[in-house]
């Protein structure tokens, strides 16, 4: 092959793997959108038109609206930059005050008995499977631990013996679930369904210790 013909090629074969990924890169991100469109319809959720990106690219979507009275939304988001870069999905919802509480559910597992070791303290329940599952934090640990019914706890579990991936939290006033990656399966998107019920409930509970604060 003639000298000249070799940068050619591989010139060639560059940008033709490059088109691949990126039709694959904006079909994969059509059907992110479509599936959070679809959970949008079914919760009555706003989710605006999309603005694609060079004509092909669906942007993160977010969808919000108002259930049982606070602000919700779905949405994806992403972390760090290059290789590092790493996709996200959320629920959240704002209960109406807060009242200055905050906590955090994690799974357990190696990183929460390091935490442990470390001084985080941790609050249990008194539910030895759930309390197996979740590593709780909160700066009202008398008062979360007795808003933790049993009828609220039971809503954490996706389907027997399974429960969801990722973390809650409350922080800046907003309770939000989020787990890696995108809305890339009906899975996932009937998983963040059912959890909506979850965040919901646990912004009530922000909401009443708002109202029962004690005064400064």
């Amino acid at each position: 092959m003639p000298e000249v013909v070799i940068p050619i090629v591989t010139f060639g074969a560059f940008a033709v793997a490059t088109l691949i990924v990126a039709r694959f890169g904006a079909r994969e991100s059509a059907k992110v959108w479509a599936r959070v469109q679809g959970m949008a319809t079914r919760l009555g959720l706003g989710l605006p038109p999309p603005k694609l990106v060079l004509g092909m690219f669906y942007p993160p979507p977010r969808a919000t609206g108002m259930i049982r009275g606070k602000r919700v939304e779905i949405f994806n988001f992403s972390t760090g930059s290059g290789k590092s870069r790493k996709t996200w999905s959320a629920l959240s919802a704002a209960p109406q005050a807060s009242g200055g509480l905050t906590f955090s559910f994690v799974r357990q597992g190696l990183g929460t008995r390091l935490r442990g070791m470390f001084g985080a303290k941790e609050i249990k329940v008194g539910d030895r499977v759930f309390d197996e599952h979740w590593f709780i934090e909160t700066n009202q640990p008398d008062f979360f631990r007795a808003a933790l019914l049993p009828e609220l706890r039971v809503k954490f579990s996706i389907r027997e013996g399974a429960t969801p991936p990722g973390s809650f939290t409350l922080e800046d006033g907003v309770v939000k679930y989020v787990e890696a990656g995108s809305f890339s399966s009906d899975e996932k998107c009937a998983r963040f369904e059912h959890l909506i019920e979850v965040v919901c409930d646990l912004a009530d509970v922000a909401e009443v210790w708002a109202a029962q604060k004690p005064a400064k």
